[in-house]
């Protein structure tokens, strides 16, 4: 039984309660009890019907009477309920400062954490493969491309890069083998100078030589250097296959002593390089050089095709499926969108551990994540008002009636009961203060 079932039969009990009061008034007016129930049942009659006037005349007119004044209470200030009610969820019920003590209660970061992790297994990875894919589907590409070509140039051209390559010259001869590269360097020219090839180059070399030196000058000069040079091929004083081989065998000797480590040439080469790296680092005329040749190579060479080519090949690579697809047994190993994609879901998961167990890193994103939201708090806390006045302005005039009473119901009904009850009790208690106490004292004096 619903509590407004309850008050309609006190209401109707009470009636009934007061006519039956009446009639045992009519048949025994000398009887004590016959005024006391007259008195008792229309007292809470009274009280019943004058709260059932008031709970109605709160929400509508009573029996569609409107010319009764005070009525219909909730629908004529329907502005001033709906501002007070959003007043009332925004600065009270649900403050700036109780929104953020609240949050302060409470980890946002373990929240968060807990809510991924109740995902399942591998969730975390696969979304975030699928958010880098879509985001590289859309990616503009050439504006990307002609962005990091211009900063790329940037960065390059305020770089100063000569104390960096000095440093880097000499952090390798340091900690690298220089001799043993000079050595392999002489191993590869003896076996290139070795042969009937070199010989044969080395004797063009001469017969152009030779040519441009005859051909050089004036037609007498012309006719006079060929005619000694035919005497000199006649009298074998000069043959270019002697000069051939001769100068073939001091290549090899000289490569062969350059095979020694203590050549001078090669400690000569050795303490040039180191010469170089130290100019590097510290002459500012070799430092000007260098950045003006820097200049004029970022001028003339241009990034951008490349650029473009890496980032579109990448985005291929992550983006589209090419399925399985037959690979020869002796076919090079190449990388492929399933090689990456497990790369990627293996890196986000042990950052993803690790980023559970670090304190540290969750303690500086917590705190970041509490200035975040206090900051929507205190930015944004109009909206709750705004959210409350736009959902009851949206409400008929009926269905804001049925809203506010639907939710007070119970409260209103038992008013009513209280008041048939309080109404009785109050009218046996008059009863027996009139003819119980007032009237005996009238009749003692």
């Amino acid at each position: 039984m619903t509590m407004r079932q309850k008050a309609n039969r006190s209401l109707i009990l009470l009636a009934i309660l007061f006519v039956t009061a009446a009639c045992c008034l009519f048949v025994f007016p000398d009887s004590w009890w016959s005024r006391m129930l007259l008195y008792t049942a229309e007292a809470g009659l009274v009280g019943a019907l004058a709260d059932l006037f008031a709970v109605t005349v709160l929400f509508r007119h009573p029996f569609g009477i409107r010319w009764i004044p005070h009525t219909a209470i909730i629908p004529k200030n329907r502005d001033k309920l709906i501002e007070g009610v959003a007043n009332m969820v925004e600065q009270q019920l649900l403050s700036k400062q109780l929104l953020k003590e609240k949050v302060q209660q409470i980890s946002l970061v373990e929240i968060a954490i807990a809510w991924i992790d109740r995902r399942p297994s591998g969730a975390l990875a696969e979304q975030g493969w699928t958010l880098l894919s879509a985001t590289l589907a859309k990616l503009d590409l050439k504006g990307l491309s002609v962005a990091a070509d211009r900063e790329l140039r940037k960065s390059i051209g305020r770089m100063n890069l000569s104390p960096y390559a000095g440093k880097a010259l000499k952090w390798v001869l340091d900690k690298g083998d220089f001799q043993g590269w000079l050595t392999q360097l002489v191993e590869f020219a003896a076996e290139r100078a070795q042969g009937e090839d070199v010989k044969a180059a080395i004797r063009d070399l001469l017969a152009k030589e030779k040519d441009k030196f005859v051909n050089q000058g004036s037609v007498f000069s012309k006719w006079l250097k060929k005619m000694a040079v035919e005497i000199a091929e006649s009298t074998n004083a000069l043959n270019l296959d002697d000069a051939t081989n001769a100068l073939y065998e001091d290549l090899q000797k000289l490569i062969r002593e350059l095979k020694d480590p203590q050549h001078e040439l090669r400690v000569l080469l050795e303490k040039m390089v180191y010469q170089l790296a130290d100019s590097l680092q510290h002459r500012e005329d070799v430092a000007a050089a260098i950045n003006e040749w820097r200049d004029e190579a970022v001028e003339q060479i241009s990034l951008l095709p490349s650029i473009e080519a890496v980032l579109e090949h990448f985005r291929k690579l992550l983006t589209e499926d090419t399925g399985l697809q037959p690979v020869p047994a002796d076919a090079p190993r190449s990388v492929n969108q399933s090689d990456i994609k497990l790369l990627i879901n293996r890196f986000i998961e042990s950052y993803w551990e690790w980023f559970k167990g670090n304190e540290e890193t969750k303690g500086w994103l917590e705190q970041y994540a509490q200035r975040f939201v206090h900051k929507i708090i205190e930015t944004e806390h109009a909206v709750i008002g705004l959210i409350v006045r736009k959902t009851l302005e949206g409400f008929t005039e009926q269905r804001l009636v049925e809203f506010i009473e639907s939710k007070v119901e119970t409260d209103l009904q038992r008013i009513r009961l209280n008041g048939a009850y309080i109404g009785a009790a109050l009218g046996a208690a008059f009863y027996l203060l009139l003819y119980g106490v007032y009237e005996p004292l009238l009749q003692m004096f």
